[in-house]
């Protein structure tokens, strides 16, 4: 090695060598320095947990500091700073209202060993502080609604929730008989979508003012709010027809006294929907004209915009006559090998509707009526719905309805 490399060397070990022996000199021979720390917050074990289980609080003395001076390993107390030290008072096994004076304990750095460090000066060589007790109300959430949502949708201020709806406040009666409510201000400026996320709250007075107040003890600090924004869309309301001779819609006029509506709902609830069926009507149910007022029932998740909850119905049958038959053929179907059917209504007036002309050919031995007895298993006397059926005349049917009384014996 050249001489220039040995000198380098050298010095790198001399340097080494210095660092080791004053390490050695500092920690070793215990060569240690003092700090002083002044304003070191107390820290009640307790305050925040068990006094309010026991509804008390501290009342004076919780902004408590604390000044000292402490000795230790110049390594370990040099880069030292307040926020490294922590002073605790321990209040669990107070169960009282009162004043009472504890002694305080230190705490250090993990990384430090307390035995190292002692503590050389001190404000004072106790805490007194006062336990009152707890007082507590609740006081209501409100939501302000700001800015215009986006062309084409809505705010949905009635399905506005806020969770929690109320705050609990607990503290000092002074402190929280200040607080009259909490507000939180909501922007959906532009907004295509349901906004929801959590948001910080603003105390206020009775008079709106804010109110702040450290000392005042909140059961949440934020608030889950789901403000509802939704698609705007116009659909189409209908009806469906059940048909049967004597009762077909082109025989009729109708009409909805609404054949549309606007709501507003989740995007994806109104994705594929176009129109609203309000209910399919039995048009031989319908013995003359008539008015039915039918209910609007809204897709799932959707608000009705337009306002009216249901559209009236008007049949109006067209070039129809009717006319009334007492029938005699009376039999029923569905009955197994082994049951024997006894008609007990040997008459029945039936109602027949459909063109004059050929409602006149109609004669009485054309009517057939008939009852299923597919569900009555078991012997006995019955009563049950029948249909009628007009042999012959395709434009002729039955309306209204039809009971037949019968008998099944094995």
């Amino acid at each position: 090695m050249s001489e220039k490399g040995n000198k380098i060397l050298y010095l790198a070990l001399s340097f080494l060598l210095a660092v080791m022996f004053w390490m050695y000199v500092d920690n070793v021979l215990d060569n240690t320095i003092q700090k002083s720390f002044s304003g070191v917050p107390i820290e009640f074990i307790g305050a925040d947990d068990t006094l309010p289980n026991k509804n008390l609080m501290l009342t004076e003395g919780a902004d408590t500091t604390l000044d000292l001076t402490i000795s230790g390993p110049r390594m370990a107390v040099s880069g030292m700073e307040k926020s490294d030290i922590r002073i605790q008072v321990n209040v669990n096994d107070i169960n009282a209202v009162g004043t009472y004076t504890r002694s305080w304990t230190p705490l250090f750095p993990d990384n430090i060993s307390e035995s190292s460090i002692s503590v050389e000066k001190q404000s004072r060589a106790n805490i007194t502080f006062q336990v009152g007790t707890l007082y507590s109300k609740q006081v209501p959430v409100s939501v302000n609604v700001t800015g215009k949502v986006a062309d084409g949708y809505i705010y949905a201020a009635g399905r506005m929730v806020a969770e929690p709806s109320v705050l609990t406040l607990s503290g000092r009666e002074e402190d929280v008989d200040e607080v009259d409510s909490a507000r939180i201000v909501v922007d959906l400026t532009d907004a295509n979508s349901t906004l929801q996320r959590e948001f910080e709250y603003e105390l206020l007075d009775a008079d709106g003012n804010p109110v702040e107040n450290n000392k005042i003890r909140i059961s949440d600090r934020r608030v889950m709010v789901t403000a509802p924004v939704y698609i705007v869309k116009d659909l189409e309301l209908t009806v469906r027809f059940k048909e049967s001779p004597g009762s077909r819609e082109a025989d009729t006029q109708w009409k909805l006294e609404y054949d549309a509506i606007t709501v507003a709902g989740e995007p994806a609830n109104l994705e594929n929907v176009y129109e609203l069926l309000l209910g399919e009507i039995d048009l031989s149910s319908l013995l003359s004209d008539t008015e039915i007022p039918l209910e609007i029932n809204l897709p799932a998740g959707c608000v009705n915009v337009s306002g009216y909850t249901t559209s009236k119905l008007s049949v109006r049958f067209r070039n129809l006559e009717t006319k009334t038959f007492t029938a005699t053929n009376i039999s029923a179907v569905g009955n197994s090998e082994n049951q024997v059917f006894n008609k007990m209504t040997s008459t029945v007036d039936v109602v027949l509707r459909g063109p004059a002309e050929e409602l006149e050919t109609v004669v009485p031995e054309d009517i057939r009526v008939v009852v299923d007895i597919t569900e009555y298993v078991s012997n006995g006397t019955y009563s049950a719905p029948a249909i009628v059926l007009v042999d012959g005349h395709d434009q002729v049917g039955a309306i209204g309805t039809c009971t037949v009384a019968f008998k099944i014996t094995s």
